[in-house]
C-alpha cells in the first residue's frame, strides 16, 4: 500500500497494468485512506473502472473553427465592422520579430 500524505489529506498511489494511478482519497485518517485504495484496486481488478483518460484539448484551429467562429457569427450579426474585424484576424501574422503572435491589431 503507497498513500502518502500531502497537508491534511492522504493520497494513494500505485501502478496497474503499466500506468500511474494517483489520486487523492480527501481523507485525514491514514486507516480510512488504506481501504480507499484497495478499493480501487479490487475495482480495477474487477473490471468495474477503468483508468480514467483525459479529455483532448482541441487545437486552436479547431477551437477557431468550431466554437469561436460560430460565436461571433451570431453575436455581432447586427455588427457588420466588428464581424469583419474577426473575419480578416482568422488568419494570424506570425512574422513579427517579437515572436509574438500578431493579430493584425496595430495598438498593444
Amino acid at each position: 500500500m503507497a498513500v502518502y500524505k500531502r497537508g491534511r489529506v492522504w493520497w494513494y498511489k500505485f501502478t496497474w497494468n503499466g500506468e500511474s494511478i494517483r489520486e487523492s482519497t480527501k481523507q485525514s485518517n491514514k486507516r480510512n485512506a488504506e481501504q480507499m485504495e484497495a478499493a480501487h484496486k479490487t475495482s480495477l481488478a474487477k473490471g468495474e473502472v477503468g483508468i480514467w483518460n483525459r479529455a483532448s484539448v482541441p487545437t486552436l484551429k479547431d477551437f477557431a473553427e468550431r466554437d469561436f467562429k460560430p460565436y461571433i457569427e451570431s453575436r455581432f450579426q447586427s455588427k457588420p465592422k466588428t464581424l469583419e474585424y474577426y473575419r480578416t484576424v482568422e488568419k494570424p501574422d506570425r512574422t513579427r520579430a517579437t515572436g509574438k503572435l500578431h493579430l493584425g491589431c496595430d495598438h498593444g
